[in-house]
């Protein structure tokens, strides 16, 4: 029987661990910039509801339906519980 050859190590064993790091570094700002654009569009629905156009009727809903808007923009990517608490 033969040895094996040195190139043909698992991958596994070839991966260098400072390549493993800079791939766990990479997933986390991936992570993190998704955060921060579901925290941009959930900021961009509460401005956009706090806005009074110059035809709009004084005291309509619209603070109330785009709080309730950045709430499930922060529920969908999972930045908030149900309950109002920070994941």
């Amino acid at each position: 029987m033969s040895q094996p050859k040195p190139d043909m190590v698992p991958a596994t064993e070839q991966t260098h661990p400072l390549e493993l790091e800079l791939n766990l570094l990479k997933a986390r700002v991936s992570k993190a910039e998704k955060q921060i654009q579901a925290l941009a569009e959930a900021h961009l629905a509460l401005a956009r509801g706090l806005e009074a156009g110059p035809l709009e009727e004084p005291g309509q809903m619209h603070p109330a339906q785009a709080a309730r808007l950045a709430h499930e923009l922060l529920l969908a990517a999972g930045l908030v519980r149900s309950g109002g608490d920070t994941a």
